[in-house]
């Protein structure tokens, strides 16, 4: 309930803090005032990634998510394992594209799939593992290297959640590894994906799928740029403060109200959203937004900060994918018996707190295979999860008040497990 947001403080820092200064903003724009080489971008953009790997640049990793399963051809029972939390839309390209998702469930502390439940699920349908490093961690994919070859499978890693500047980029034995730049994303270019793959070959055939798709204009980009500028206005702490003031008089619920402003793609025929080049200005922009990038020091020290104060003042804090082979903190999420309840106390002292799965799912399987019965973490994960607003942006001082309530709150029996 909004309500139960507004406080006596006349600020709030939000929950998404965007990857992107005004300066890069208005630099997009600019460069609408002159020509681009857009060969020379895509170069840019090539050469921040591995030389031996084939680079494809695409409208957004949906895009080449939905490109691969094309060129792959697979017969139209096949399997695909992936991580029992996943994206909707990648659920989605899955069955659209006539191909089974198998869930299979991870592990809380390190957010990665089961190895275990892989050996019991993986059948001679099975043709694909897709893994999703999630909320800013990168899991070790070294055995699940060794599964896929025992097994001959296609190994993907999607990076959506987990870009890294160059501290990582990609597994050099992953078939393909997913990297997204969209609106929410870290270095942000408000658009586009990179799919790195191990087989030059396997690049250049969805290169030649990706050209037979219309461009999608330059004018949705520059009106994106300018909506975003907006959204970056508005989270001005003081200005996000009277957004939710207006928000409340409207009685506009908040969450369902920020999730359609930031998300990738809106409702309707997904394939046909996503089958499209990226317009010019965007891969410009991308390849600007790389030569700029670094590893995201500031805001692994605040989360590290901000995790030693809890740990040392909550008891039994539960934290998915703190023992991740690496954790940029994109989100920081934490685990709790009443996420809704301590949303809203949370929320009452001014912390821009949210439950903010709708993106996620937890794939369906099939009624009768036997991975419905055994994603029991993943389903615990989702039905518990609370993102906190842990932001190198945010005051330390805020940091250090949050810290407070929620020890406060967590250290009763009420709201934690």
């Amino acid at each position: 309930m909004i309500n139960s947001i507004i406080s006596n403080r006349n600020q709030i820092y939000p929950r998404l803090q965007l990857d992107i200064s005004f300066q890069d903003l208005i630099t997009s724009i600019m460069s609408f005032c002159r020509s681009l080489d857009i060969n020379e971008s895509l170069t840019r953009i090539t050469s921040f990634f591995p030389r031996d790997k084939g680079i494809v640049v695409t409208f957004s990793v949906r895009t080449a998510f939905d490109l691969l399963l094309q060129s792959l051809k697979f017969p139209s029972d096949s399997e695909v394992l992936m991580s029992a939390i996943n994206i909707q839309n990648m659920v989605e390209i899955i069955k659209l594209n006539g191909l089974i998702p198998v869930p299979v469930d991870i592990s809380l502390k390190g957010c990665e799939p089961s190895l275990e439940l892989l050996e019991k699920l993986v059948s001679k349908k099975t043709k694909i593992l897709l893994i999703a490093h999630l909320f800013g961690t990168i899991i070790d994919l070294q055995p699940y290297v060794e599964f896929c070859q025992k097994y001959n499978l296609i190994l993907i890693e999607d990076c959506a959640q987990a870009f890294a500047g160059r501290k990582y980029y990609g597994h050099p034995q992953a078939d393909v590894s997913f990297f997204s730049f969209g609106a929410i994303k870290s270095s942000t270019a408000l658009g586009g994906g990179v799919a790195v793959f191990k087989d030059r070959k396997q690049a250049e055939k969805i290169e030649y799928l990706q050209q037979h798709y219309p461009q999608k204009s330059e004018l949705w980009f520059f009106v994106r740029v300018g909506k975003f500028i907006l959204l970056k206005i508005l989270s001005i702490p003081r200005i996000y403060y009277l957004l939710l003031q207006i928000l409340q008089i409207f009685k506009k619920d908040l969450d369902s109200t920020i999730n359609a402003t930031t998300r990738g793609f809106s409702q309707g025929n997904l394939l046909t959203k996503l089958r499209y080049q990226p317009p010019r200005h965007l891969i410009w922009f991308l390849a600007y937004r790389l030569s700029k990038c670094e590893n995201f020091s500031a805001r692994i020290k605040t989360a590290e900060n901000f995790l030693a104060i809890i740990k040392t003042n909550i008891k039994n804090m539960k934290i998915p994918g703190i023992d991740a082979n690496y954790h940029s903190y994109w989100l920081f999420p934490i685990l709790v018996a009443k996420p809704e309840s301590l949303m809203v106390k949370l929320r009452s002292h001014n912390f821009d707190v949210t439950r903010g799965t709708t993106s996620l799912t937890v794939p369906e399987a099939a009624a009768n295979h036997s991975s419905h019965l055994q994603i029991e973490n993943a389903q615990y994960l989702m039905k518990h999860v609370l993102f906190l607003p842990v932001s190198h942006q945010v005051p330390s001082t805020e940091l250090e008040r949050l810290a407070n309530v929620l020890a406060r709150e967590l250290n009763t029996d009420d709201t934690n497990f």
